[in-house]
C-alpha cells in the first residue's frame, strides 16, 4: 500500500483528490453566495416558465389547426390567445367593407355585461389603428393614446392593451385584441407569442375558408341538380317557389325574392320566400332605382351590405347583406333573383355571389326547358282535342244532329199532343251535342286524384297575371298588394269567380276618363276574401254588376256609397266555404 502511494506521488498526483478541487465560492462571503444562488434559481425559473409558454403556444397551434369550420376556428383562436398571453379580455375582429369590423368574436365578458354594453365595436379608435396600420401595438394605458375613442356606457375599465394583425397571404384578415394583462402590463414576450399565434391562425382560417367554399360549391351543385330534376318531373305546381326555396336554404339567407319582367315591360315580384313573404309579393320594382331593376338592365350580379331601398314598403326587419343576380332564359334576361340576410348577420362574400349567380343560371335553363315541356304538353293536348272533336263531329255529332232534324220534321206530320214530347227530345239532343263539345275541351291527361281546389298563393299568381294583362290595355302598371294569409285551399270554382270579378273591375278602369293610376288590393281575412280596384279616373259612379257574382260597390274613401266625380274605389267581398 505504501509503495503504491509513493508511486502516485512520484507522478505528481496529490494523495488526497479533494484537495485538488478548487471551489469558486471559497472566497465569497455567505451573503454573496446566497445572492448568486438566488439569481441562478430565478434564471432556472425563467427558463422553465419560457418552456411552459412555448408548450402553451404549441398546444394553441394544435387546437387552432384542428378545426375546419371557420366560426369554430375563430372561437378557438380567441380562447387560446387569451390563455397564452394571460389577458383578462381577448377578441378577434374580422375586417369587412370600408375597413370596419364585419365580425367581432370575444371572450372574457359574461353575457350580462355584453347585454348592458349593447352594440359590438365597429373598429374605430384604437381597434381601427391596427386596420389602418397593420403592425403590433402594445400599450400600458390605452386611454392615453391619441387614437383612443373612449368606451361606451357600462363598459368595464381597461388599461393595458396588445393588438396584432392576422394575415392571410398579403391580405389582413383581421386583428387580435387583448386587454387587462394579469401581470399588469403586456411584455415583449407576450407580443412575440401573440404574433406567432396570429400567423398560425391565418393559415388555419384560410384552410377552413377553402374547405367551407368547397362544401358550398357542393351544396349549390346539389341544389341545382334537385331543382332541375323536380322541374322536369313536373310534380311541383309552383316552379318559381321551388327555385326560390332552394336559393334561400342553400345561401343560408333570411329571405329570397324572384322578380320577372311582364309583357308590358315592368318588373314585378312573382315569388317570395322567408321573412318577407307577406310583404313584397306582387310589388312593382323600378327599373332604375331598385337593385333588381339595375341588375336586369346590366345583366351583372350585385353584392351590397346596405340595401335599404324597399320601394316604399314597410318591412318587419332591417335588411343587411343582399345578393342580386340576373335570371337568364336563352340569351335574354327575364328577371332577377335576390337573397338576403337581416341586419346583424354575417355578410355575404364574393364567393357567395358567384354561387348564387351560377345557381340562377342553371335555374334559368331549367325553367326554360320546363316551359318548353309544358308548351309541348299543351300543344299535344290541343291536338288531341282537335282529333277527338273531329272524330266526334264526323261520327257522333252529325248523326245526333241528323236525328234532331228528323224529329223536327215530324212536327208537321204528327198529332198535336205529340209535339211537346218531340220538342223535348230535340232539346235533349241539342243539349247533348253542346255538352260533348264542351267536354272535349275539358279533357286533361293528368290523373284527377284530388278535388278541384286552389291554394290562395296559386290565386295570387293568377291575380298578378290578370293585373299585368290589363297593364297592356291601360297603358300603365297596376300596383298590386296582398294582405293576410294566402296558404289556405279554396274551391277552384271560387278562384275562377275571383279572377272574373277582378278582370271585370280592371276592365271598368279602362272606360274611365283620364285614369293614370290604378291599384289592386286583395286581402284574405279569416273566411273572407276582399278585392278592391282603385283608380284616379272619372266614372259615372254606378256599381259594377257581374252576372251571377253580385256587384262591385263604388264607395268613397270614407266608406260611403256616393258616386265619385274623380277617383273610383270598387270593392267586392266573398266568403270561403266553411268546409274548405
Amino acid at each position: 500500500m505504501s509503495e503504491t502511494l509513493h508511486t502516485d506521488s512520484a507522478r505528481g498526483q496529490p494523495q488526497d483528490q479533494s484537495d485538488a478541487i478548487a471551489s469558486p465560492f471559497v472566497d465569497l462571503s455567505r451573503p454573496e453566495l446566497e445572492k448568486l444562488l438566488g439569481e441562478a434559481s430565478a434564471r432556472a425559473a425563467e427558463v422553465l416558465a419560457t418552456q411552459g409558454r412555448l408548450r402553451d403556444l404549441l398546444h394553441a397551434h394544435a387546437v387552432v389547426a384542428s378545426e375546419l369550420d371557420v366560426q369554430a376556428v375563430l372561437q378557438h383562436v380567441v380562447v387560446a390567445a387569451r390563455e397564452l398571453v394571460q389577458a383578462r379580455y381577448a377578441a378577434l375582429g374580422v375586417i369587412g367593407e370600408g375597413g370596419l369590423l364585419d365580425e367581432f368574436v370575444h371572450v372574457g365578458m359574461d353575457e350580462a355585461a355584453v347585454e348592458r354594453i349593447g352594440e359590438l365595436p365597429h373598429g374605430r379608435g384604437i381597434l381601427g389603428l391596427l386596420t389602418s396600420h397593420p403592425s403590433p401595438v402594445r400599450l400600458d394605458d390605452l386611454t392615453a393614446h391619441p387614437a383612443a375613442a373612449g368606451f361606451p356606457p357600462n363598459h368595464p375599465a381597461m388599461e393595458s392593451f396588445l393588438g396584432v394583425p392576422i394575415r392571410i397571404g398579403d391580405r389582413v384578415f383581421g386583428n387580435l385584441y387583448f386587454t387587462g394583462s394579469e401581470n399588469g402590463r403586456f411584455s415583449a414576450e407576450d407580443e412575440q407569442l401573440a404574433v406567432a399565434l396570429a400567423a398560425t391562425a391565418g393559415v388555419a382560417i384560410e384552410n377552413a375558408r377553402l374547405f367551407h367554399e368547397s362544401e358550398q360549391r357542393h351544396r349549390w351543385l346539389v341544389a341545382s341538380t334537385n331543382v332541375t330534376r323536380q322541374l322536369f318531373a313536373g310534380q311541383d305546381p309552383h316552379p318559381l317557389d321551388l327555385v326560390l326555396r332552394a336559393a334561400q336554404q342553400t345561401a343560408s339567407a333570411d329571405f329570397a325574392t324572384l322578380a320577372l319582367i311582364n309583357e308590358s315591360g315592368h318588373l314585378r315580384v312573382r315569388a317570395v320566400s322567408g321573412v318577407l313573404t307577406d310583404h313584397v309579393f306582387g310589388l312593382l320594382l323600378d327599373m332604375d332605382t331598385s337593385l333588381s331593376g339595375q341588375v336586369v338592365q346590366s345583366g351583372t350580379p350585385v353584392l351590397t351590405n346596405s340595401a335599404q331601398n324597399t320601394g316604399g314598403v314597410e318591412l318587419p326587419v332591417r335588411i343587411g347583406s343582399v345578393i342580386v343576380v340576373p335570371l337568364v332564359s336563352g340569351d335574354e334576361v327575364i328577371g332577377a333573383v335576390s337573397v338576403g340576410r337581416v341586419e346583424g348577420r354575417q355578410q355575404f362574400t364574393d364567393a357567395d355571389m358567384g354561387h348564387v349567380a351560377g345557381f340562377a343560371s342553371h335555374a334559368g335553363v331549367a325553367m326554360e326547358l320546363d316551359r318548353v315541356r309544358v308548351h309541348r304538353q299543351d300543344r299535344r293536348l290541343s291536338d288531341e282535342h282537335d282529333r277527338i272533336g273531329t272524330d266526334l263531329n264526323d261520327h257522333v255529332i252529325k248523326k245526333l244532329f241528323a236525328v234532331s232534324i228528323g224529329l223536327n220534321s215530324l212536327l208537321s206530320t204528327t198529332q198535336p199532343h205529340l209535339h211537346k214530347r218531340i220538342t223535348s227530345y230535340t232539346g235533349v239532343l241539342d243539349d247533348t251535342i253542346n255538352r260533348i263539345r264542351t267536354t272535349i275541351y275539358d279533357i286533361d291527361d293528368t290523373p284527377d286524384t284530388e278535388p278541384k281546389q286552389h291554394k290562395l298563393n296559386d290565386l295570387q299568381q293568377r291575380i298578378l297575371t290578370a293585373a299585368d294583362d290589363h297593364a297592356l290595355i291601360l297603358g300603365f302598371p297596376v300596383l298590386t298588394s296582398f294582405s293576410g294569409k294566402f296558404g289556405r285551399a279554396i274551391p277552384l270554382t271560387l278562384a275562377d269567380d275571383i279572377i272574373t270579378v277582378i278582370r271585370a273591375g280592371l276592365n271598368a278602369i279602362a272606360g274611365h276618363v283620364r285614369a293614370t293610376h290604378a291599384e289592386l288590393r286583395v286581402s284574405a281575412d279569416g273566411d273572407l276574401i276582399t278585392a278592391e280596384v282603385i283608380d284616379n279616373g272619372t266614372s259615372n259612379g254606378t256599381s259594377l254588376a257581374i252576372d251571377g257574382l253580385g256587384s262591385f260597390v263604388n264607395r268613397t274613401a270614407n266608406g260611403g256609397s256616393a258616386p265619385l266625380s274623380r277617383g273610383t274605389h270598387l270593392t267586392w267581398t266573398t266568403h270561403i266555404p266553411a268546409d274548405q
